[in-house]
């Protein structure tokens, strides 16, 4: 995995429109990408097809991932000195990607509205996952793990709510 990640990370500095795009990934295309979900869910009248997902999202990052951090410490990449950052780099630790945890969490949920929504969706998590693999701030496998949490957290979130509301 250390691998993957200098094979990502090694692009830093070499051009600047690539740098400005794995910002752009890392840090400022999941906000675009919750809004655009609002703005879909508000044009439909369907506010659900908005709060399921981005409860979904929120769980995973914010729920799971504290319960996993308590038990597993992982130090970013940001710490070796061989590793070019791009971004603030956070002070939570690095395993799973809090990032990848909310915007797949986000994307699997959005499976059980508008199947086409959901693969664009998970076409631009990639990117944000990328994105903080390219700007330092992540391991390759705090990724992987997000995606995982992000499916957890959807199926868990969409069957719990859906019981409950019924």
């Amino acid at each position: 995995m250390i691998s993957i990640f200098k094979n990502i990370n090694k692009f830093v500095g070499k051009s600047e429109m690539l740098d400005a795009l794995g910002v752009f990934c890392a840090i400022y295309l999941m906000p675009f990408m919750v809004f655009y979900l609002f703005l879909f869910a508000f044009n439909l009248n369907k506010l659900e097809v908005f709060f399921y997902p981005v409860t979904a999202g929120l769980f995973g990052a914010f729920v799971i991932n504290k319960i996993i951090y308590v038990f597993y410490k992982e130090k970013r990449p940001a710490e070796l000195e061989s590793t070019k950052t791009l971004i603030l780099v956070p002070k939570n630790p690095s395993f799973p990607s809090r990032h990848a945890s909310l915007v797949f969490g986000i994307s699997f949920c959005l499976f059980f509205y508008d199947i086409p929504l959901a693969i664009t969706f998970l076409i631009c998590s990639c990117f944000v996952g990328v994105g903080r693999v390219f700007c330092g701030v992540h391991w390759f496998r705090d990724i992987v793990a997000g995606v995982f949490v992000g499916f957890i957290s959807a199926l868990t979130i969409y069957n719990l709510l859906n019981y409950i509301l019924q």
